[in-house]
């Protein structure tokens, strides 16, 4: 589970590099809008569907398919960072989702049953699919992006519950979480710093 206080510090160096992605961007491309809001969506299932084919769990083709777990978190690492850019464009407050007491409440799940890990990777896919993009173009001309309303509040409060339920069945701590993103976000940032 991330903590509140890491949670602020990712999500503003994420923010830093996602304004220097739109800086240096070839087209002009503007951060609060629906086409980078969509863009960011559309990243993120791409991401999910390349942690699920590390998992390899649907592979039923495959006899006993080795699972790479260090490239396994990198790309769910890769999905938490798009995810920060959503959050960031409509300013969803995820302290609620944030805390313990919210956790045991919305995750009843037994740690010592077997991952069923095609049915969470499908949850993975759908509260993606379902995490509210704004379709009115005004909205984003708006001084204020914060989506106010509790549904499409909660198809974000949904996907960190699923991302979360994931950390903890991969046995991926909060340190090594902020190792593996400190290491993606160097290389992004020279990525951009490059081109």
């Amino acid at each position: 589970m991330i903590s509140f206080q890491i949670w602020n510090n990712l999500i503003k160096k994420q923010d830093k590099l996602e304004q220097l992605v739109v800086k240096k961007s070839p087209f002009e491309l503007k951060w609060v809008s629906i086409f980078n809001a969509e863009r960011l969506k559309l990243a993120l299932l791409v991401e999910v569907g390349e942690f699920a084919n590390e998992i390899k769990s649907f592979k039923a083709w495959r006899k006993k398919p080795e699972i790479d777990w260090k490239k396994a978190k990198e790309e769910l690492i890769d999905c938490l960072c798009f995810f920060f850019g959503l959050v960031s464009i409509y300013k969803v407050d995820m302290f609620p989702t944030l805390t313990k007491e919210y956790k045991r409440k919305v995750i009843p799940f037994n740690m010592d049953s077997p991952f069923n890990n095609n049915k969470v990777l499908s949850d993975f896919f759908t509260k993606t699919n379902e995490s509210y993009i704004e379709k009115n173009e005004e909205f984003y001309n708006s001084k204020i992006t914060e989506i106010r309303d509790w549904e499409q509040k909660n198809t974000y409060y949904e996907w960190l519950m699923i991302f979360d339920l994931i950390c903890l069945k991969l046995n991926l701590s909060e340190q090594e979480l902020i190792d593996i993103y400190s290491e993606k976000y160097d290389k992004n940032l020279e990525r951009v710093n490059v081109e």
